[in-house]
């Protein structure tokens, strides 16, 4: 019985990247094996022969972000008249010092609540290039320890050949469950050098995404229309941000393409003229 034991658990899935990503579940198939899964997408922007676009959503809840935002700003009204008359009644200069912080921590909280709500991008989309063999991610990164500051959107290129495919499970309680990662390494290694999030939903979905990006970066036939097509009635009322002009050119395009794009330009600097946008 301890023999059959241990051949079960000596032939159980193994993560095989390094290092692992944290609570790891399966790894998927390399992206130039064949897929033996069928291939569906669940949300799709945009698709056609050179790239494709799909939707993101990142797991936060923007009805309680705009519900903690009122609270906040009561809470902060009620404390600010309140200490406001209690620093006037007394001489005590921590009671003042204790006030001013903690007003300034309330509004700073009712101000997170509010750009997430009404600024930060809801759709942080992924784009595959067929003809580049290129992927890129739109990343919206918050500053959790500075809601003054400008919250910025990140763009980022990847070799397709050198993307692997991670499902995780999340006990989070916001973000919980089953997601797919990507796992960019070193060519021709399995050394991981980042991570990027591609989905989250249950395992047999995220297998067919997974079949579904690897078969249409092959070329291979795929079913045209998503499970959800579109973006979710929820996401509103923000959207992705635009795609930087150099990025949004680079990812729609094929190489070839943007060879031409760039003949015609040189053309048209050496006529001395502006050249067509």
């Amino acid at each position: 019985m301890p023999q059959n034991l241990f051949f079960q658990v000596r032939n159980e899935p193994q993560p095989k990247l390094n290092p692992p990503i944290y609570r790891w579940q399966e790894v998927m198939p390399e992206n130039t094996d064949p897929q033996l899964i069928p291939p569906q997408l669940i949300w799709l922007n945009n698709r056609n022969d050179i790239w494709m676009e799909i939707s993101r959503y990142e797991g936060v809840i923007w009805g309680g972000m705009l519900f903690g935002a009122v609270i906040c700003f009561f809470v902060f009204l009620f404390f600010f008249f309140l200490t406001f008359f209690m620093s006037l009644d007394s001489p005590d200069l921590t009671i003042k010092i204790t006030s001013i912080v903690g007003d300034f921590v309330l509004f700073s909280l009712f101000l997170i609540f509010l750009k997430n709500y009404f600024i930060a991008a809801r759709d942080q989309p992924i784009r595959l290039n067929r003809k580049r063999q290129k992927i890129y991610t739109f990343d919206y990164k918050r500053k959790w320890w500075d809601p003054w500051a400008r919250w910025p959107t990140t763009i980022r290129v990847f070799s397709w050949a050198d993307v692997h495919g991670e499902m995780r499970f999340s006990s989070d309680r916001y973000t919980g469950g089953f997601q797919l990662f990507g796992a960019v390494c070193e060519p021709g290694t399995l050394n991981v050098t980042e991570r990027f999030q591609i989905a989250g939903g249950s395992p047999s979905q995220l297998h067919q995404l997974w079949s579904y990006l690897c078969l249409y970066m092959k070329g291979e036939p795929v079913p045209e229309e998503a499970v959800n097509p579109g973006r979710p009635d929820f996401w509103c009322p923000r959207k992705a941000d635009k795609w930087p002009e150099e990025m949004e050119r680079e990812s729609t395009t094929a190489p070839e393409a943007e060879n031409r794009y760039a003949g015609i330009t040189d053309i048209w600097k050496a006529l001395r003229l502006n050249p067509p946008t």
